[in-house]
């Protein structure tokens, strides 16, 4: 252990050097004073957001403590599979790419504990935002119960933060797992099958759970509807985490606290059981592991796998071949391509966010508001709705974010090439735009299948996800142009910065401000049975044009910041 602790406190001591430089440069204190108030706010923001839901859900809808704990047991397990996906993309950045790692591994530190060091950071990197919202969730939901001071601690200590490390821990052991076989049956199939194993476990999921058959059967007993209905529950719920998560909390609402820490000690003995498992495993295989992702490089299995899912584009953009651009456009439009796909990262991510697409639209294609009630309609509609423009929110952040950052050193080759910097920006982005653009349409073609959602919401709706996608790539652009770092290579770090945290709260208010927006005439739209007599609609054609207006001004912002990133003298 003696080694791990001299290697994190000179990750201490190199962090609080290199902050103490930064602080004592005035812009970036005030950078950084901004971006801890923008935190607070969010924190609570999210926790006035959470009350408020949990009010309206039962107390306006009325569907009893237990539904909305097992509705928040659904939530829990997506949630579960997302980090345990997303952590795969992070662990191997940081356990297999980091510069770091290629210095250590040569030094005389055994592998157990090495693999045990990038392990831990590659959970802790992206926990603090995860930690700060379900924090504030914890606190509304404790608020609203009017619960004791001690649920708070033991909700954040001993619930919340074990199950987002089982999690974690799952995704690590996942990633050997698909090194492993990348090693023998290659990364294409390895992925395909993992992609699958995760489809399989969340159609099985809600195939086995049923929500619309239980509520069904829990509304047999209204209005008793605050009673324990676990009975109901399928005997596959008892074996999973998000389920022990949601049980704990419903028997510390009812005071029953020995049911609560029961559910609690499951979750942390899973916790510690997949550490155990994760250091014995790691301990075998991390070395092992290492070496087959070195020799995927070495070989570029990987690069020749996609050029085979790609043949016609790879020879599309191959520079040898004539372009019907001019030379600059050329070469500047084949390099993002390449520069894309060369970096297993990238299109681990892109592979990991489709697989949430087909997830969702898996979902919503069946999905149909057959509630008489106008207004769960229109909560129903605005939440598919925000969905959509959270993934594209996820999208936009992941890939546009990081586009300037990602030049790197070769920004200088740029910086003093005979190259215009709109040029070399317009080409930077709007092949990401029209990419996010295109999913966005998508996502919105699907959930629009149902014959239940009026003409005009329908017809408003391809325009507003448009002014959604033009509004969110410029938003990250622009945030990608203010923080940019040209001394980070890796794409996951960097949208994982605080300058991206930061974007992404900027996100997430811009899909409050949507909801506040198209509340009250959609509203209006399903109470008055409106939407399938006309094609337009006064208050939604206002709406749209003001959206479309504050695109093209997060548009013109962003590039300028861009051009003032570019000639600007580091």
């Amino acid at each position: 252990m003696h080694q791990i602790f001299h290697i994190i406190k000179y990750k201490l001591l190199i962090f609080i050097n290199y902050n103490r430089i930064i602080f004592s440069n005035r812009q970036n204190l005030i950078r950084s004073l901004l971006a801890s108030l923008i935190f607070i706010a969010f924190g609570i923001g999210t926790f006035i957001f959470s009350y408020n839901t949990i009010h309206f859900v039962i107390d306006e809808i009325k569907i009893g403590t237990f539904l909305f704990h097992r509705f928040s047991s659904i939530l829990l397990f997506v949630l579960f599979l997302s980090i345990s996906a997303g952590n795969i993309v992070v662990a191997y950045s940081v356990m297999f790419k980091s510069d770091e790692v290629y210095y250590l591994i040569t030094r005389p530190i055994e592998f157990e504990r090495l693999f045990l060091l990038k392990m831990t950071e590659s959970i802790l990197y992206s926990s603090p935002t995860f930690l700060l919202f379900g924090s504030a969730i914890l606190i509304g939901y404790g608020i609203y119960f009017k619960l004791s001071w001690f649920f708070y601690p033991f909700t954040i200590l001993f619930l919340f933060l074990p199950f987002v490390f089982t999690s974690a821990f799952l995704g690590v052991l996942i990633l050997l797992v698909i090194i492993q076989l990348a090693g023998k049956i290659g990364i294409r199939w390895t992925i395909f099958s993992v992609v699958m194993i995760y489809l399989g476990s969340l159609i099985g999921f809600f195939k086995t759970i049923n929500p619309k058959d239980l509520v069904n059967e829990v509304m047999k007993y209204y209005p008793h509807l605050d009673f324990n209905f676990s009975f109901l529950d399928p005997d596959l719920l008892m074996f999973l985490p998000n389920h022990w998560f949601s049980e704990s909390l419903f028997w510390f609402t009812k005071s029953d606290f020995a049911f609560s820490f029961k559910y609690a000690l499951l979750i942390n003995l899973s916790f510690v059981f997949l550490l155990i498992v994760s250091i014995l495993i790691g301990n075998k295989l991390y070395y092992r592991s290492f070496l087959i992702s070195l020799d995927l490089k070495s070989t570029k299995e990987i690069r020749k796998s996609f050029q085979k899912i790609f043949s016609t584009s790879t020879s599309v953009f191959d520079f040898g071949r004539k372009s019907i651009f001019d030379a600059q456009t050329e070469v500047l439009l084949k390099k993002e391509f390449h520069q894309f796909f060369r970096d297993p990262s990238q299109w681990l991510h892109l592979g990991v966010i489709t697989f949430l697409i087909l997830i969702f639209i898996m979902s919503i294609a069946k999905v149909d508001l057959i509630t008489t009630l106008p207004f769960l309609k229109t909560v129903t509609y605005l939440s598919v709705f925000i969905f959509n423009s959270f993934l594209i929110s996820s999208i936009t952040l992941r890939f546009i974010y990081p586009v300037i950052s990602l030049e790197a050193y070769s920004f200088w080759k740029i910086k003093s090439s005979p190259l215009h910097p709109k040029k070399f920006l317009m080409i930077k982005i709007i092949p990401y735009f029209l990419f996010t653009l295109l999913i966005a349409e998508v996502l919105n073609l699907f959930s629009h299948q149902t014959t239940s959602i009026p003409f005009t919401l329908k017809f408003y709706s391809f325009i507003n996800i448009f002014n959604v996608a033009l509004t969110l790539s410029s938003l990250n652009f622009w945030f990608g142009s203010y923080f940019v770092t040209f001394n980070e290579k890796n794409p996951v770090k960097i949208a994982s910065s605080q300058g991206a945290t930061i974007a992404f709260l900027f996100n997430i208010i811009y899909l409050v401000i949507l909801v506040v927006l198209f509340l009250n005439p959609v509203n209006k739209i399903f109470s008055q049975n409106s939407g399938d007599n006309k094609i337009t609609n006064p208050e939604l054609t206002f709406i749209s044009l003001t959206l479309l207006l504050t695109g093209i001004l997060v548009n013109y912002f962003s590039f300028r910041s861009g051009i003032k990133a570019i000639k600007k003298d580091y």
